[in-house]
């Protein structure tokens, strides 16, 4: 019989049937999808696949379909004269990518099976998908996503896929030594420390506060434009949330994710996520928005970053997760990048062209600067 898949259109369908092999607790079956699931993020659709290998039930997939678009992109990206020329096809451009993992996550490898040597067959599983919805969609390109662990690329050749290396996130280690945000400040070299001093001055007349569930429907309208400010700046936004998104993810995570609002005079002026895994000691920096031109006066950005970590210190935990962007200024705080696993298949001919194209583009908008920095005193253990 081989390799034969079961597609549901919502978690709940395939909760009681992957909850048979997946182990508790695990992020395939977590309230996260729900969240995610129920934001009805645009461009996003959702499929959660049982895996079964001669009849019997052996791995779960979760699948995200973007329909990727002139909006997923920022058209400083294409200012060049031939691409101006072809602005009006590219704004018309619509293409269907399916991910293996979660766009809005890191850390979220997006398949189990239940015998971890069956994990290569997930190549497979996807091209029997890919077959399989063709009548319905074409898929141009297939991303596998947060793989815990390397394939071996000799491995993987026979299915088409090949490794893409330029996804990296900016993680920092949370030394023992700082029991508070004072000493971490303390840590770091004269420069950076008066920099940090002078950043947080700066926001003393801002309020901080966390958001209740019913704060945050309040400001919804505001969070989400001061959210598309952020994308908006961006060169390349494979995931855009949805209006929904943070009140979902408060109702589904409850204590485990906090809002917290940066307002003068009532009016808010930025806000960031905070996710917390406390069986992992760590916290991921969950989304972010501000006011660009509130920015210049009040350091938005730096406080929101330096809010974080005063915030993972305080907790107690021992990791912080920040993101795939800005890598410089998160250098500058002290994270370090970390490489993730992730394989491409990619249609041949222009999708394979486009795709080469916007991966350099993004990574010359990238830069290398932020890899020279190191903004403590004697450099921490890593």
């Amino acid at each position: 019989m081989g390799i034969t898949l079961k597609i549901y259109n919502h978690l709940s369908e395939a909760h009681a049937e992957w909850e048979t092999i997946v182990p508790p607790n695990h992020h395939l079956i977590c309230c996260d999808l729900m969240a995610i699931e129920g934001s009805q993020a645009p461009d996003l659709k959702y499929h959660y696949v049982s895996i079964f290998k001669d009849g019997v039930l052996s791995g779960a997939m979760y699948l995200q379909h973007l329909t990727f678009s002139h909006k997923h992109f920022n058209r400083d990206l294409v200012q060049t004269p031939l691409l101006k020329l072809a602005h009006p096809i590219l704004s018309k451009l619509k293409a269907h990518i399916l991910i293996c993992g979660n766009l809005f996550r890191v850390n979220f490898q997006g398949f189990y099976f239940k015998d971890k040597n069956d994990r290569i067959d997930i190549f497979d599983c996807l091209n029997i998908y890919r077959k399989q919805v063709k009548r319905q969609v074409n898929f141009c390109g297939i991303l596998v996503k947060d793989c815990t662990r390397e394939f071996e690329p000799s491995s993987i050749t026979c299915f088409q896929f090949k490794p893409f290396r330029q996804d990296l996130t900016m993680e920092m280690a949370l030394q023992p030594a700082w029991q508070n945000f004072d000493e971490y400040v303390a840590a770091l070299s004269k420069k950076y420390r008066q920099r940090a001093i002078k950043i947080r001055k700066s926001i003393s007349e801002v309020e901080r506060k966390y958001l209740s569930l019913e704060e945050i429907k309040y400001y919804q309208k505001d969070i989400q434009n001061l959210y598309m400010n952020v994308v908006n700046k961006q060169s390349l936004a494979l995931g855009i949330l949805g209006e929904d998104y943070f009140v979902q993810m408060k109702e589904q995570l409850k204590d485990n994710f906090e809002v917290v609002a940066f307002l003068k005079d009532g009016k808010l002026l930025a806000f960031s996520g905070h996710i917390y895994y406390p069986l992992k000691q760590a916290m991921e920096l969950h989304y972010i928005g501000f006011d660009y031109r509130a920015n210049p006066l009040y350091n938005l950005y730096f406080n929101i970053i330096f809010d974080g970590v005063e915030t993972a210190i305080h907790k107690g935990y021992t990791k912080l997760e920040m993101g795939r962007t800005a890598r410089e200024a998160k250098a500058s705080a002290g994270a370090k990048a970390v490489e993730n696993f992730n394989y491409i298949w990619v249609k041949a001919g222009l999708p394979r062209l486009a795709v080469n194209f916007l991966s350099n583009k993004f990574e010359d908008k990238m830069g290398d600067d932020w890899q020279n920095r190191n903004p403590f005193k004697d450099a921490p253990a890593s």
